[in-house]
């Protein structure tokens, strides 16, 4: 590493330490190989109570180019339309939710959201049971040991045992659309159960906009969205303005084509998938 180069992380993580107080020792977690220390502090810099959120949007290539510019490893993470709900995951959180607070993954898969979220400052917890259910990982020994600084809980949400309430926020990427619509009710209750007043549930949800199985998603979008309390107007109109939009991201046909896998292109066909993402606040 050349010289300059090295003075100049090394005041990025002396100015980090003075903003976090007491930060995880370096490389606590294995969110570290794609978000290194020294870019904590520009994260905090352009992202602390500065990333308003309306109560529903959708994913844009606009939020993904500034994603990259400042979160590059995680956005690039994933081959998938996950690289852009991770960071603006990260983005609404620091934005609306103070640091220090607790925080709860729904159905965190690979935890490097969870992680980043630790280094910076707050106190995260996932529930996951972590036994291949929509399509998630099993490797739980393996990121209890990689995020060690993170609390694990095994088991589907809500899990038997509640939880203690005064989260901050709760959150989940890519996850509600794989509840069953009869359980849906029921997962965003206990979340807005265990939330702080001012807390806020923040959501970022795969939508089919065009396709096969789009009626199905839309169906249970609109549950979802029913369940948070926002209108069923806003929602009407979100999906017509993305449609529209010039910007709207969708996942790509070699995404797409890494997810049919070994499936015939016929029984796998392409579909416009969209993120839409929802933060609601308890008052």
């Amino acid at each position: 590493m050349k010289p300059a180069v090295a003075r100049v992380q090394a005041g990025a993580r002396r100015r980090l330490a003075a903003r976090l107080g007491s930060p995880a020792p370096h490389g606590a977690n294995a969110s570290v190989r794609v978000v290194p220390d020294a870019e904590l502090w520009p994260l905090l810099e352009r992202y602390e109570g500065c990333f308003g959120c309306p109560a529903i949007s959708y994913g844009t290539a606009r939020d993904l180019a500034q994603s990259v510019a400042t979160l590059a490893g995680l956005a690039g993470a994933s081959f998938d339309m996950k690289g852009l709900q991770r960071c603006w995951t990260v983005k609404a959180i620091l934005g609306n939710v103070a640091r220090g607070s607790r925080l709860l993954e729904i159905g965190a898969g690979e935890p490097l959201v969870a992680g980043l979220l630790s280094r910076l400052g707050y106190e995260v917890t996932v529930v996951d049971p972590y036994d291949g259910s929509g399509n998630g990982p099993r490797e739980y020994r393996v990121f209890t040991d990689e995020y060690r600084d993170v609390r694990f809980v095994r088991e589907q949400f809500p899990p038997r045992e509640r939880l203690e309430a005064g989260f901050g926020g709760v959150y989940s990427i890519s996850v509600l659309e794989h509840v069953p619509g009869g359980a849906l009710g029921a997962v965003l209750a206990e979340a807005q159960a265990l939330l702080t007043d001012g807390g806020c549930q923040i959501h970022a949800v795969d939508h089919v906009l065009a396709g096969w199985g789009a009626e199905d998603h839309l169906e249970g979008l609109r549950a979802l969205v029913s369940a948070t309390g926002i209108p069923a107007e806003r929602l009407a109109e979100t999906l017509a303005e993305a449609e529209r939009d010039p910007e709207t991201y969708f996942v790509s046909a070699e995404a797409h084509n890494l997810w049919r896998g070994a499936l015939a292109y016929d029984d796998y066909r392409m579909r416009r998938i969209i993120s839409i993402n929802l933060v609601t606040r308890k008052v």
